[in-house]
C-alpha cells in the first residue's frame, strides 16, 4: 500500500509527467494494485501497548485490528461506518464503479503509466492491496471524511465533501502497508464508530488572550449601546437629565418603549406636584378677598364686585387648567397605547422569530439524524483531541 500523503484533490494533482519530475519530493501517484497478501500483522515495535498504540491510548483510543489479507483498508472502512468488516468486498466494489465514474479525477495517478482500466480492474479483485486513490474515492462516494493516525505525524484528514459537520472515519496506517480501525478505548461493540477530531490551540497563553480581546470588544459595544439608548430616550422625551434617564433605562432592562413612557410618567407627576404647589397661594388670595368683603360689610359694593370677578377669572382659569390637563393626560394615555401596541406586536414578531428558529433547528437535526446509517443512542461522537492536521 500507499503511504496517506499520497493523495491530494483532483484540482490541485498533477499531470503524470510532471508527478514523475516531481517524485522524489511532491505528491506520489497510487501504487498500483497488487495480488498479494498484504496487511501483515503488527511488529513487535507496534503491538501490544508499544508504539502507536501508545500514542492513541493517551487520547482515549485503541486499534482494532483487521486481518492482513490484502482487504484491510475496506475491513478497517467498514468497521468504522458500520460496526464490522464483513462487509469490505460490496465497499470495494462501491469504491471501484465510482472510480470509474470520475475517471478523469484518478487516472493521472495511476503509477508506472498502467491503463487506467487495468489498474480498477485489479483493484476490484479481493485481496488487492489499496491505496490512496481508492481512499478518496470512498470518502466523495460516501461524503465522509476520513482521518488517518500515523506513528509521531500529524492527523491526515482527506475530505469527501465540503458540507462541514460530516461524519469522519479514523483509521491507522502502519508499518507502510496496513491499515487497522480506531476506536474508543473502552469500545468493543460491533456498533459504528462515531470519533470527530477537535483541534486544540497551540497554547493556553494565546487562548487566554483571545478571550481577554473578545471581552473588551464585548465591553466597549455594550458601552456604546448604552450612550445610544439614552440618547433615544433623551431625544424622544425632551428630558435633557441624563442620570435619570440612565437610571430608567437600568431600571427597565433597557427596553426603550418602556423607558419612554416611564420618563412621560414621571414628567407627569412633576408637573401635577408644581400646579398643586401654586394652588394654595391662590386659594389664600381668595380667602383674604373674602375676608375683606365681611369686615366692610355692604357698603362695599366695588371691592365685592372685584372679587367676584375675580372670583370668576380664576374659576375660568383653573377650568381651562383642568381642561388641558385633561387632554395632555388624555394625549398621554394614548401615546401609552399606542408604545404598548408597538411592544406587543414587537414581542409578538420575537416569538415568531424564535418559534421559526427552532423549526428550522429540528429540521436540521432530523436531517443529520436520518444521513445517519444505524445509529447506536448508546454511542456518542468522541472528539479526538489533536494540536494539528493535515487536509489532503
Amino acid at each position: 500500500m500507499v503511504p496517506p500523503r499520497a493523495c491530494a484533490e483532483p484540482q490541485t494533482l498533477m499531470s503524470r509527467k510532471q508527478a514523475a519530475r516531481s517524485r522524489s519530493g511532491g505528491p506520489k501517484k497510487a501504487r498500483r494494485p497488487r495480488q498479494a497478501a498484504g496487511g501483515a500483522a503488527a511488529k513487535p515495535s507496534e503491538g501490544g501497548g508499544g508504539g502507536l498504540a501508545r500514542q492513541l491510548r493517551a487520547l482515549g483510543l485503541k486499534l482494532r485490528e483487521v486481518p492482513g489479507d490484502g482487504n484491510c483498508l475496506f475491513r478497517a472502512l467498514g468497521d468504522q461506518l458500520e460496526g464490522h468488516s464483513r462487509n469490505h468486498l460490496r465497499h470495494r466494489q462501491e469504491t471501484v464503479e465510482y472510480m470509474i465514474k470520475r475517471r478523469e479525477d484518478f487516472e493521472p495517478f495511476v503509477e508506472d503509466d498502467v491503463p487506467f482500466e487495468k489498474h480498477v480492474t485489479n483493484l476490484a479483485k479481493p485481496g488487492t492491496f489499496a491505496g490512496n486513490d481508492a481512499i478518496v474515492a470512498f470518502a466523495r462516494n460516501n461524503q465522509m471524511n476520513v482521518v488517518i493516525h500515523q506513528l509521531n505525524a500529524p492527523l491526515w484528514q482527506i475530505q469527501g465533501t465540503d458540507k462541514s459537520d460530516v461524519r469522519e472515519l479514523h483509521i491507522a496506517y502502519r508499518h507502510g502497508e496496513h491499515y487497522d480501525s480506531v476506536r474508543r478505548i473502552n469500545d468493543d461493540s460491533e456498533s459504528p464508530a462515531y470519533l470527530r477530531m477537535e483541534m486544540l490551540p497551540k497554547n493556553e497563553s494565546n487562548k487566554e488572550e483571545e478571550t481577554k480581546q473578545q471581552k473588551d470588544d464585548s465591553e466597549d459595544e455594550t458601552e456604546i449601546e448604552m450612550e445610544a439608548a439614552v440618547q433615544k430616550v433623551c431625544s424622544a422625551t425632551g428630558c435633557s437629565d441624563i442620570e435619570l434617564v440612565s437610571q430608567v433605562l437600568k431600571t427597565e432592562d433597557y427596553n426603550l418603549e418602556s423607558a419612554i413612557f416611564a420618563i412621560f410618567q414621571v414628567q407627569e407627576v412633576k408637573r401635577i406636584s408644581a400646579e398643586e404647589q401654586s394652588d394654595p397661594q391662590s386659594n389664600g388670595q381668595e380667602l383674604c378677598a373674602s375676608a375683606l368683603c365681611e369686615e366692610n360689610g355692604s357698603g362695599s359694593g366695588i371691592l365685592g364686585s372685584q372679587s367676584l370677578h375675580r372670583r370668576e377669572t380664576e374659576d375660568k382659569l383653573k377650568g381651562q387648567a383642568r381642561s388641558d390637563e385633561e387632554s395632555r393626560a388624555n394625549k398621554n394615555v394614548k401615546v401609552f397605547k399606542k408604545q404598548k401596541k408597538e411592544q406587543q406586536r414587537l414581542e409578538k414578531k420575537k416569538r415568531q422569530e424564535e418559534r421559526h428558529r427552532q423549526k428550522v433547528l429540528a429540521n436540521r437535526s432530523n436531517s443529520a439524524d436520518n444521513s445517519k446509517k444505524e445509529v447506536d443512542s448508546d454511542n456518542q461522537i468522541t472528539l479526538v483531541k489533536t494540536m494539528a492536521a493535515l487536509n489532503i
